[in-house]
């Protein structure tokens, strides 16, 4: 495990105590899901004792926190922009040594401790963003927080007024609620049907799945923009690190000021 050696600017304060498990996640661990995984565990110690309950609050600068027997330290938080391919995965690593979206990142950045926030299905493309910032991930995917994101959708047949409204209305799958807070044609060259599509939450293959439930078959999807954001200028495979005001932009949206 690579221990990050310096403080970031985390806005965390000195006197405050937080949850152990947000603490976690400010030192690059994943998600606070993620990180009350390694607590439920057994794999986390605060000031040289085992902890497993997930209500436990830190100091985080007077606190001594070990995951694995290391020290973890908040990190200055890295956010890069990337645009997925299809056929690569959004996961750290897999099992099945297929590409993923951290294979895309320049060797600089393969060292450091960076997860993407939410996921693409291997079959999607586009926007996707890569951080060590766990609570910036968890509010960036988290319902609670309504982040837009757009997305083209091409579809073999083109929509009826009906199953428009359904999408829009919002169907049960599987115990939940997909729903699109838009769609909107959009002119094709091909021989498919084009339509932008915008969520106000991401569920797991939420467009796939909500287009299947009205027989709406799915040709291609591909997300262009997120909190904001957008990779019009951003080529396939390539990725940028977000930073200034772009960042603090992002942060400013799910209430990261």
């Amino acid at each position: 495990m690579t221990v990050p050696s310096v403080y970031g600017k985390l806005n965390l304060k000195r006197e405050s105590s937080i949850r152990l498990n947000r603490y976690l996640a400010s030192c690059g661990l994943g998600s606070r899901r993620a990180c009350d995984r390694l607590i439920a565990d057994g794999d986390v110690t605060v000031d040289g004792k085992p902890v497993t309950s997930m209500g436990v609050t830190v100091f985080p600068y007077e606190t001594v926190v070990k995951v694995y027997g290391n020290e973890v330290r908040p990190q200055s938080t890295r956010v890069l922009l990337v645009h997925k391919p299809r056929n690569v995965i959004c996961t750290v690593t897999d099992p099945e040594d297929r590409k993923t979206v951290l294979d895309l990142l320049p060797d600089t950045w393969k060292d450091l401790r960076l997860y993407p926030v939410g996921r693409l299905d291997q079959n999607s493309e586009g926007l996707i963003l890569v951080t060590n910032d766990g609570e910036l991930s968890n509010r960036l995917t988290h319902p609670r927080y309504h982040v837009e994101k757009e997305y083209l959708v091409w579809l073999r047949d083109e929509l009826t007024e009906e199953q428009g409204q359904a999408m829009l209305d919002g169907v049960k799958d599987e115990g939940e609620r997909l729903a699109a807070l838009a769609i909107t044609p959009v002119p094709s060259q091909g021989r498919f049907y084009c339509y932008s599509m915008i969520l106000g939450e991401g569920r797991n293959r939420h467009i796939r799945r909500m287009c299947d439930y009205v027989d709406a078959a799915v040709v291609r999807i591909k997300r262009i923009r997120m909190a904001g954001l957008d990779i019009i200028d951003l080529p396939v495979g390539e990725c940028r690190e977000l930073a200034g005001r772009e960042l603090a932009n992002v942060r400013k949206a799910v209430g990261l000021s």
